[in-house]
């Protein structure tokens, strides 16, 4: 494999990190065996901020973990059947998979075999700028013609669109993740019809994949030109059944844009109002919030008072507050008052009751119940004695 050019180390700093300058010189401590490979000198190419670095290598996974081993690097197993191996320096975590090709895919999963041929592995992959590769003095290998996609914002298949599908269904999702993230205006047309023709494979996905991608998606910043053709084309609904038109979700995001704020599980809470997520990987903390969202009772009006704005952030949450506030189109405004608001908590205990001379028991409850309301009613401003005095 011949490299296309040679990157200025100056503009990717990234790639003279300490870590990752020790890993590489003990993996090709007798040749070229490992290189960066993926997302890395992708978003690196574009400019945008490298968080995993993963590295193709044509050392079989067990001599990769040996050499490691005798450098005195922690190495965990991540996926040695399929050739992947982690190696941990200083904090850093670098996931290193030997070169391999597709024996046998159904779907979800792959049985693979290992080689030593770069081409072999580039052509398995996903899209032509995910199998651009990068040596650590910056030189750059582009076996698929990734770079002139990627200049031009293009998410193009590697070889026969529906074949890579095939292979793993998340592809589908992953077309619309990258178009919606690093995409431009125009999506690819061999692409797009592969992913129509075959939307029937999302139906295999798990609920923890299918929740990853779809959360990149609804975190990207072409998001609204993107989903539009995934509603439209009918792949959407295979991944939000029943989800609501998009009138209402791209005035919400619009909202967000310009207000500065992107958060996703309101954002599926607005597409799903619903709550049509059951077949989502979802922790518990994040159903109870999209329960929330979906079910407020919250009105938002211009005229809304300060004290106003303040009992429905007490009384409702500020998150659900917020989410009212950006389903309504508000203003900078109201905003900023809601998300630095100092939300207070009742100064009086039950403690405090027993000690005033009431009864432990349900009593007690009433009480706190009817000295909040109070308390609340003078705009959180009684304090604790005064509340006691009455």
């Amino acid at each position: 494999m011949k490299s296309i050019r040679k990157l200025d180390l100056i503009d990717h700093p990234w790639i003279k990190d300490p870590p990752l300058i020790k890993l590489l010189t003990i993996l090709n401590s007798d040749g070229l065996n490992a290189k960066m490979v993926g997302g890395c000198v992708r978003d690196s190419l574009l400019g945008r901020e490298i968080i995993d670095i993963d590295l193709a290598c044509s050392l079989a996974p067990e001599a990769s973990m040996a050499r490691l081993d005798s450098a005195n690097i922690k190495v965990i197993p991540t996926g040695l059947k399929h050739g992947t191996i982690t190696a941990v320096i200083d904090k850093s975590h670098f996931e290193i998979t030997t070169l391999r090709r597709d024996v046998v895919t159904d779907g979800r999963h792959a049985k693979v075999a290992f080689t030593d041929n770069w081409a072999e592995d580039a052509k398995r992959r996903d899209f032509t700028f995910n199998a651009l590769y990068l040596d650590g003095d910056g030189s750059l290998y582009d076996p698929c013609n990734g770079l002139a996609d990627l200049n031009v914002r293009h998410v193009r298949f590697i070889g026969d669109a529906d074949q890579r599908i095939r292979e793993d269904a998340l592809r589908i999702l992953r077309f619309f993740r990258f178009a919606a993230q690093i995409g431009g205006s125009t999506l690819d047309s061999e692409g797009l019809q592969a992913c129509i023709r075959n939307m029937d494979l999302i139906d295999n996905l798990s609920g923890e994949r299918l929740t990853q991608e779809l959360f990149k998606i609804l975190g990207a910043r072409n998001l609204l030109p993107v989903i539009r053709v995934m509603a439209d084309c009918g792949i959407l609904e295979k991944i939000l059944p029943d989800h609501e038109s998009l009138e209402k979700f791209d005035e919400f995001v619009r909202t967000e844009n310009e207000l500065g704020r992107c958060d996703i599980l309101m954002r599926l809470a607005c597409l799903c109002p619903k709550n049509l997520c059951h077949h989502l990987m979802l922790s518990n903390e994040q159903t109870k919030a999209l329960h929330q969202y979906t079910g407020h009772d919250i009105i938002i009006s211009p005229e809304m008072s300060k004290k106003d704005i303040s009992r429905a952030i007490y009384e409702s949450g500020r998150e659900i507050f917020i989410f009212a506030l950006v389903q309504s189109g508000t203003s900078c405004e109201i905003l900023n008052y809601a998300e630095n608001w100092p939300s207070p908590t009742l100064p009086v205990k039950g403690r405090d009751l027993i000690k005033a001379g009431f009864v432990a028991g349900p009593e007690i409850g009433v009480k706190l119940k009817h000295l909040e309301a109070v308390w609340v009613d003078s705009d959180f401003k009684l304090s604790k004695e005064e509340l006691l005095a009455l």
